[in-house]
């Protein structure tokens, strides 16, 4: 006896730690996307925030299964596991700058903060809250391209950048016109490096 299209898309889910598309979800269970589209609605009813200690959360343009949020104290108490340190001021500015203006280089990045950004840089890559999402092929040795990751975007409970506020909204119309002058820069930024 075949298991059930939910079974499958439940199990698939289950083993990935990052959130799936529909289309790999179908990929990998042989189902089509409107039997895939199906079995998320029917695990998304099983899986009710009221009535279950995992849920379904459509998150990064995919779908994962994690704990209830309303169960957190109980798992944090259960796996004993101290809390990853804190964000510092300036990786929240290297999110914003890969959220609001990238995809971006590395020196793109120290030129809008005007600082060496490469320690904090490393660091979010470390954490998978940025990632590589390509290269800028015009630059001399085609630099690698940031921005925000999925695992950011999961953690944030968004499903995508656009379900920020709009960048005008946070920021003045001058200190935007100087942070996109910096941008388009050419000068190199200060080789002052902070950690």
């Amino acid at each position: 006896m075949s298991p059930a299209p939910e079974h499958l898309v439940e199990a698939v889910l289950l083993v990935s730690p990052r959130p799936v598309r529909l289309g790999d979800l179908a990929s990998a269970t042989g189902l089509s996307e409107p039997e895939t589209e199906a079995a998320l609605e029917n695990l998304s009813a099983r899986y009710a925030p009221e009535g279950s200690g995992i849920v379904l959360r459509a998150v990064a343009g995919g779908h994962l299964l994690s704990t209830n949020p309303a169960c957190a104290g109980v798992v944090e108490r259960f796996r004993e596991e101290a809390r990853p340190a804190p964000l510092s001021g300036a990786a929240h500015e290297v999110l914003a700058c890969a959220l609001y203006l990238g995809p971006l280089t590395r020196g793109a990045v120290s030129r809008v903060r005007g600082v060496n950004s490469d320690a904090v840089i490393r660091n979010l890559l470390e954490r998978g809250l940025i990632s590589e999402v390509g290269a800028d092929r015009d630059a001399p040795g085609a630099p690698a391209l940031l921005g925000v990751s999925d695992d950011f975007l999961a953690a944030a409970d968004a499903g995508s950048g656009e379900d920020f506020p709009p960048l005008d909204s946070l920021v003045s119309p001058e200190e935007l016109a100087r942070v996109r002058e910096r941008l388009t820069s050419t000068e190199e930024a200060p080789d002052e490096r902070e950690g």
